[in-house]
């Protein structure tokens, strides 16, 4: 296997942990959280693992700036400007809203702290901002810049190759706990850390399933695309496996309304958690998929089994949305 270079932006392993009280109120399945919002850069995030390989191909390419995309709410748009700033680079963000926002919170509000150029495009799906990227890339080249274009999430087989040592983290710490890990559950929304996780498993043998909620893409459709990421990152990798379509596992049941707009599970999910466990998920990622791992937990798993939640990170999405948060009132803390 040959993954590609890397620089160091993040601190691991991260940490692993048990939820102990969610646990015993589920009466038997028990509830872990890799805690992948405590990689160190600005706020943190799993996508500091993807940008680790993407940022050093920009330098490698002699960019300097960097290009990408995403919601306004996007936790990779606000880790590239991150990324970018700790190695030198400028970083162009181009945003999917309907409009100029006149409220810079959470994540945005980040990007604009790390002085990151916001170019808001008014386009009905994310796919459509990869023409607007280009556009950009085409504009920085006119000023004699070397922009590298980085797709929205991460997308791509070199960002998806930052997940396998993910695997081997979990690996190791279910080792080290004395467990076997039956599940990986998490907010899947591009597909690249789903098929970074995918790979990780084929190639270092293990027998978890990997289980993808979606927040945003159709069943369907990210299904899709992280099989056709699968397959590059193989290629890109140089291995010799066969990953089947059969464990491509993607559930739709947990998106609520629309993307970015809360759940009620969702909301109920991060107010269990923070009376429970102390620990802070958001609306828009975390939190509905967090609604999806309890109700897998409690209708799909047996006594005795583990399932492991990633914290894919959020935490700043958690001021965006203050004004719904604020109003929770607090429940019994039971499940």
């Amino acid at each position: 296997m040959v993954l590609p270079p890397k620089i160091s932006l993040g601190y691991y392993p991260t940490p692993f942990e048990e939820l102990k009280r969610i646990s015993k109120d589920l009466g038997g399945v028990r509830i872990w959280v890799k805690r992948d919002d405590l990689t160190g850069l600005c706020f943190g995030g799993s996508k500091t693992r993807s940008l680790e390989r993407l940022i050093c191909k920009a330098l490698q390419e002699g960019a300097d700036t960097v290009i990408t995309c995403g919601p306004a709410t996007s936790n990779h748009a606000r880790l590239t400007a991150a990324a970018a700033r700790r190695v030198g680079l400028s970083c162009i963000l181009v945003l999917k809203s309907e409009h100029k926002r006149t409220e810079i919170l959470g994540n945005l509000l980040l990007d604009k702290i790390l002085g990151a150029e916001v170019i808001f495009s008014n386009v009905k799906t994310l796919a459509e901002l990869e023409p607007v990227m280009e556009e950009a890339a085409e504009m920085c080249r006119k000023t004699q810049k070397k922009p590298y274009i980085i797709p929205g999430g991460g997308y791509s087989p070199i960002g998806s190759s930052g997940y396998i040592g993910l695997v081997e983290e979990l690996l190791q710490q279910a080792k080290q706990n004395n467990i076997k890990i039956d599940a990986i559950i998490f907010a899947s929304g591009s597909g690249c850390i789903q098929s970074g996780l995918i790979v990780g498993k084929a190639v270092l043998n293990a027998e978890m399933q990997i289980i993808g909620l979606t927040i945003n893409r159709d069943k369907d459709v990210l299904s899709d695309r992280i099989q056709q990421d699968v397959k590059k990152t193989i290629d890109l990798l140089e291995i010799d496996i066969n990953v089947g379509r059969e464990q491509i596992i993607v559930l739709d049941d947990y998106r609520g309304p629309a993307y970015a707009v809360p759940s009620p599970e969702g909301m109920k999910a991060i107010r269990l958690l923070a009376i429970q466990e102390g620990l802070i998920l958001d609306p828009c990622y975390t939190g509905k998929s967090m609604a999806g791992t309890l109700d897998l937990a409690k209708r799909k798993f047996q006594t005795g089994e583990n399932i492991v939640f990633i914290h894919t990170g959020g935490s700043p999405g958690v001021f965006t949305y203050s004004h719904l948060l604020s109003t929770l009132e607090q429940n019994n803390g039971s499940i």
